[in-house]
């Protein structure tokens, strides 16, 4: 974290999990409407439970570029997802350059490729239970890593949350830093 800004943390567990949650209640929104587009527009996906391949795979490449876009464009754009805003949490790169604001976009698209690489390749059989341990890994690894709290797609985009005041000159009044 920049020596800029002395009050930025590593996020606390806890606020983590509430903005994921909350998140994750936007996200089964988004996804409930698109599944439903899927079931009602595409041939073979009447019957959830037996849909077949090409059903499938529009489904979980959908989704997975629902999912992505939603994590990555919020991330990069405001520094932060909907969830994460809400409790005042931001991502960003784990070692940044003096003042940077938010992490680089590479680094937000490997953060968010890691969380949802289940959801991608879920129509796969034997894979899709491999990629869905790797998310919940990624998710649960926060909660080991000391000090700082970086699950593992925190450590393959090079990113971390904190709390604190933003790096953005334009959210801190000015660009002073009150020296």
């Amino acid at each position: 974290m920049s020596e800029d800004t002395p009050a930025e943390r590593p996020a606390g567990l806890a606020r983590r999990v509430a903005a994921r949650l909350i998140d994750v209640v936007v996200l089964a929104g988004i996804a409930m409407l698109f599944s439903a587009l899927v079931v009602t527009t595409v041939p073979g996906a009447e019957n959830p439970a037996r849909m077949e391949m090409l059903p499938g795979l529009i489904l979980s490449v959908g989704l997975f570029v629902l999912y992505l876009a939603y994590e990555a464009a919020f991330t990069a754009v405001y520094g932060a997802t909907p969830g994460k805003l809400y409790l005042r949490l931001r991502v960003v790169a784990a070692d940044p350059a003096v003042g940077a604001p938010r992490a680089p976009v590479s680094a937000v698209l490997k953060r968010s490729v890691v969380l949802y690489v289940s959801v991608l390749l879920n129509f796969v059989p034997v894979v899709n239970y491999l990629s869905l341990m790797v998310s919940v890994y990624a998710v649960i690894s926060a909660f080991v890593d000391r000090p700082r709290h970086r699950g593992l797609h925190d450590k393959a985009g090079g990113t971390a949350v904190v709390t604190g005041p933003s790096g953005d000159p334009d959210q801190r009044g000015g660009g002073r830093s009150g020296r």
